[in-house]
């Protein structure tokens, strides 16, 4: 991770496997703790992205071989995106007639903002933004 400027970026990458969303729920604790962002706030996030990821995981297909994560710090703001390229998948007719899962109205209830772009050359990018508490904001 880097910081040191008013406008901070972060990033890592993993592979395409449910087994790493525990990386990236750390990696999105590191990155709030580095802008003082309160623990309510810290557990939104992480739940929100983590939804993000499973979504790729489980949408993108089999030969996606990995899920980039990147925050970018850009007061008063802060947002988390979640990049993977696969194709999108739907689910089987199966699973499409159970109750599907919560993370996409989880992402929308938690977030201040977010969006969702089909790449040109295959993919999806997910923006997941919280607005900071300009008074508690810092960073080093």
């Amino acid at each position: 991770m880097t910081a040191g400027r008013p406008e901070c970026e972060w990033a890592i990458c993993v592979d395409a496997q449910t087994s790493n969303l525990s990386e990236v729920r750390r990696f999105v604790e590191q990155v709030a703790a580095e802008t003082a962002l309160d623990l309510e706030r810290v557990f939104d996030l992480k739940l929100a992205v983590s939804e993000a990821c499973a979504n790729a995981v489980e949408h993108a297909g089999d030969d996606n071989p990995a899920l980039e994560v990147s925050a970018r710090l850009c007061p008063p703001r802060l947002t988390f995106v979640v990049t993977d390229n696969g194709l999108f998948r739907p689910p089987s007719l199966g699973r499409a007639a159970q109750n599907r899962g919560l993370g996409l109205p989880l992402m929308l209830t938690l977030m201040d903002e977010v969006n969702f772009v089909r790449l040109p050359g295959g993919g999806t990018e997910v923006s997941l933004s919280v607005l900071l508490d300009t008074k508690r904001a810092r960073v080093d």
